[in-house]
Order: structure tokens, then C-alpha cells, then sequence
């Protein structure tokens, strides 16, 4: 992934903040045909591994199956809070002449998955329902499902972990830019977007005009 030393993440946990805010990954595959493309939920484990441990599932329908239990090649996207950044937003000094630019936060995580077996995977089920389900007024708990509603649906499932070999970050928020006019498009997404203005503060509070 192409980046800028001034795009670098803030810290480590900046990087697994943003993997468990987003929960969410693009994920893609090399295989015989060329790259296979699927969408999935992730929990990541950070005790597991110099750079942690993704853990996730799809339908053994999905023909990206079979590359998964390969064990092939494979990278998750995910994202974080991006959006339009315009020259309006910059104060006249005397002109605002910067050009209009994408402010994006996204981490690519490098690895080749490891299929579970039937037990492993229903216990990762387990583990994403309460992630997901956490500080939920009325959570909804897998027990719900009722007597054999896991174990019908756990035939159809394929769990698998995928250590993360490689973890690349960008945290493209205004850094390039002149402070100024970072600051003109901060105030103007405060209400608009506040999670982008949010990360567009915290990685540049270290600048100095």
C-alpha cells in the first residue's frame, strides 16, 4: 500500500482501535482464477502472535471457501472514518489555493487463514455474538437460536483464524497539508462528521504553525 511517513499510525493501538471499531473487513484471496473477493466479520485477537490474530467465518457455499481452508494468500481491509475534503473549507490566506483531497483511515492485515473445526468455530460464534452484542439494552444471546439451533447452522459455516503476518496502516488526515487549512476542514466536519474531524485532531495535535 502506497503511504507517507506523515500518514503513520499514532501507535499500535491506534491500529487494533481502529480493526475492532470497524469489525468489518473487505477480504481477498489469491487463487487459481485469479482473486476472490468477500465481506466479513472479524474479532481480533491481540494475545495471539507478534501482530495478532484474526478470527472470522463465511458459508461453505461461498466458493472463497475453499481458498480459505487452503490456506491460501490472503488480505483483509478495513476501514475507518473517511470523507471529502474540500477547499472551501480553507480560510483565504490570501487564497485558498490547496486542492480538493480524501481523508481516509484504512488497515491492510496480511496473512494466510487457518480453518477450525467444528468445535473452533462455533466457539468464535460465541465469542462475535458477544462482541457484537455488548452494551445492548436487550442483547440478544445464542441461546436464543434454541435446542440444535447451532448445530444445524455449523455444517453450512466454515471458521478459520488468520494470523496476521503483515500489518500495514494509513492514517491519511490532513498531515500534508497546510495546518491552517487541516484546521479549516476540521471545524467544518465537527458537525457534518465528527469521527473524521475526531481522528483529523488527534493526528495533528503535534503540529506547530
Amino acid at each position: 500500500m502506497y503511504s507517507k511517513p506523515e500518514f503513520a499510525p499514532l501507535s499500535r493501538d491506534d491500529v487494533f482501535g481502529l480493526i475492532d471499531a470497524a469489525a468489518f473487513a473487505t477480504v481477498v484471496t489469491s487463487g487459481p482464477q485469479g482473486l476472490v473477493v468477500s465481506h466479513l466479520p472479524f474479532v481480533l485477537d491481540r494475545t495471539r502472535g507478534a501482530n495478532g490474530t484474526l478470527v472470522s467465518h463465511l458459508a461453505r457455499a461461498n466458493p472463497h471457501s475453499a481458498l480459505i481452508a487452503q490456506g491460501r494468500e490472503t488480505v483483509a481491509i478495513f476501514q475507518g472514518p473517511h470523507g471529502y475534503i474540500s477547499p472551501s473549507w480553507y480560510p483565504r490566506n490570501p487564497v485558498r489555493d490547496s486542492a480538493p483531497t480524501w481523508n481516509f483511515a484504512v488497515v491492510h492485515c496480511h496473512g494466510h487463514p487457518v480453518p477450525l473445526d467444528d468445535h473452533g468455530t462455533a466457539r468464535h460464534l460465541l465469542r462475535l455474538v458477544d462482541v457484537l452484542e455488548k452494551d445492548r439494552d436487550d442483547r440478544w444471546r445464542m441461546r436464543e437460536l434454541g435446542p440444535g439451533g447451532m448445530e444445524r447452522r455449523i455444517p453450512g459455516i466454515i471458521g478459520f483464524d488468520m494470523p496476521i503476518e503483515r500489518l500495514e496502516a494509513k492514517f491519511k488526515m490532513g498531515q500534508d497539508e497546510r495546518l491552517y487549512d487541516t484546521a479549516g476542514a476540521i471545524g467544518a466536519l465537527e458537525e457534518k462528521d465528527p469521527a473524521l474531524a475526531t481522528m483529523m485532531k488527534a493526528h495533528n495535535a503535534h503540529r506547530q504553525d
